[in-house]
């Protein structure tokens, strides 16, 4: 099994859109060679607090960001900090609340963009403040520090399709034009990614409603989608929904870490039951 993982957060991505416009990876879903599962996002719908929820597992009303004006470093056993302690090097670009959320906070443009800190819980990140940052240059940021070092787990989050959400409202040309943008752009890195032996996740945190908002309990801003690309998960479409509490053990699991004693069980098939303990 890979313990290698890239982890691809889509950031306002609706389940309806993935399905519309991700092609390749709904090819590689069809052909079993990834999984698919629906996600029902945790509330409320916001940035924010999904990042923590994703990265922790825990829902909002206990590890309390509870929206997108709450900044203050994480007080819960995420992620990042149980990468560092199993002796895992991490890399982070993404958007500047993951860096308030796990390196300092409030983030400081002239100091935090570029970070490198071998005894934080991130060992490299770059983090944008514009929600205009081009994904593109964020995939080819990402390539090129792979390039140069090795990794066990890869974050990569790009904006673009919040940022026409909120713009232009999903239904628009704009939103679908950002979704196939970042298709185009999968179906180029991800080849890549798994030459380098990785494991390849594609989610988001949230949706995105028609007059280009999210945060309530509608469909549209709750719904997502959860690519798996993974040797030791079953291929194919599955009917089981998940939640946004999934995706830490989950990442816990691909690379081969104990997962928080908040996170839940899993509920990802894998092809050996023991996989998943």
């Amino acid at each position: 099994m890979r313990n290698k993982t890239v982890f691809v957060l889509l950031d306002g991505l609706q389940s309806e859109y993935a399905k519309e416009h991700l092609g390749y990876l709904e090819h590689l879903c069809e052909k079993n060679r990834a999984a698919k599962y629906e996600v029902l996002g945790e509330l409320p719908s916001s940035s924010r607090p999904m990042y923590e929820t994703i990265f922790t597992g825990v829902p909002v009303f206990e590890h309390g960001i509870t929206n997108n004006g709450i900044c203050r470093l994480s007080n819960q056993e995420h992620l990042f900090k149980l990468l560092k302690k199993a002796n895992k090097k991490s890399l982070a670009l993404a958007y500047y609340w993951i860096s308030e959320l796990y390196l300092s906070a409030p983030f400081d443009k002239e100091k935090d963009v570029y970070h490198e800190d071998e005894l934080s819980c991130i060992d490299r990140g770059f983090f944008y403040y514009g929600d205009t940052f081009p994904d593109d240059h964020l995939y080819s940021l990402s390539s090129s520090l792979m390039v140069k070092e090795d990794y066990d787990f890869v974050f990569v989050h790009p904006m673009g399709i919040d940022d026409a959400g909120h713009k232009f409202g999903a239904g628009s040309k704009e939103y679908s034009g950002a979704v196939i943008q970042n298709d185009k752009l999968l179906s180029t890195y991800i080849p890549m990614w798994l030459d380098q032996g990785y494991n390849v996740v594609v989610g988001a945190d949230h949706g995105m409603s028609e007059n280009g908002y999210h945060g309530g309990n509608s469909d549209m801003q709750r719904k997502t989608a959860l690519y798996i690309i993974a040797d030791e998960v079953i291929s194919g479409v599955h009917s089981k929904e998940l939640t946004t509490m999934e995706f830490a053990p989950l990442l816990c699991c691909l690379l081969g870490i104990k997962p928080g004693e908040k996170m839940k069980s899993l509920e990802v098939e894998f092809k050996n039951e023991k996989n998943q303990k």
